[in-house]
């Protein structure tokens, strides 16, 4: 009797690790892999956008051209 006991034991036993994913850690780590390269990727790419794609200065203040003083032209001008 406790020998078929012992038996359906092992046979369970068995079962349950035959039956289990073995590969499931490679594919997590190549998933976590594969995550990270296109994280970096994404990271890289935004970090270049701002520099290809400028915006309008809309909030820069609009001053006006100085002049050059026509005093100083003409005295540079006559040695």
């Amino acid at each position: 009797m406790t020998t078929k006991i012992v038996s359906a034991w092992m046979l369970t036993i068995l079962l349950a690790a035959g039956c289990t994913d073995r590969e499931a850690e490679a594919r997590r780590v190549k998933e976590e892999a594969d995550a990270k390269a296109r994280a970096e990727a994404a990271r890289k790419e935004m970090d270049v956008l701002p520099k290809a794609f400028k915006s309008q200065p809309f909030f820069k203040l609009n001053e006006p051209e100085k002049k050059p003083d026509t005093a100083t032209a003409v005295k540079k001008s006559s040695p």
